[in-house]
């Protein structure tokens, strides 16, 4: 092997490892800092939504993530704190707007309907309910304040549903 063809060879076998780090850094998941990756436009901190390739490795607060794909939400059923936050990530072909049950008018969490909680497109804040659509790629992060058993459904696709228990 000539010194051009080792050269050649360490070359991309570098570019081949650099590609793998950054597509694995990629699908890391942790907590937003509330900036999406270019750093200049901001999640939305009122329904937590985001871009779910962002992250920040700080050892900041953890979260339960649950998937939407398009064969529903995995996992279907998760059991958490009060106080702890469920992170639901969008990787189906289709639009994910997370929602407690009744469907389609969301009372199960708080008793208000979503013509009550939601304002605008936006969660007022207090009830299980994601109140917009977002696309494959993005997140939504719910904090639970109440203990129970919550079913929940995706309001765009309602045969998409799962449970969170919360202790």
């Amino acid at each position: 092997m000539t010194t051009k063809n080792v050269l050649i060879a360490i070359l991309v076998i570098v570019l081949i490892a650099l590609g793998a780090y950054a597509f694995s850094m990629n699908r890391a998941i942790a907590p937003s800092d509330g900036l999406s990756g270019d750093q200049s436009a901001p999640v939305n901190t009122e329904t937590g939504t985001g871009n779910a390739s962002e992250n920040e490795e700080d050892g900041g607060p953890a979260f339960t993530v649950v998937t939407l794909t398009d064969s529903g939400f995995s996992p279907a059923s998760v059991s958490i704190a009060r106080g702890e936050t469920v992170r639901f990530i969008n990787e189906s072909s289709r639009g994910m707007w997370v929602a407690t049950d009744e469907h389609p008018t969301h009372t199960e969490y708080d008793g208000t309907s979503t013509r009550e909680h939601c304002a605008n497109d936006v969660n007022t804040g207090t009830s299980f309910d994601q109140c917009a659509s977002v696309e494959k790629g993005d997140y939504w992060d719910y904090t639970f304040t109440k203990s129970g058993t919550f079913s929940f459904h995706n309001h765009v696709g309602a045969s998409n549903t799962g449970t969170v228990v919360v202790h």
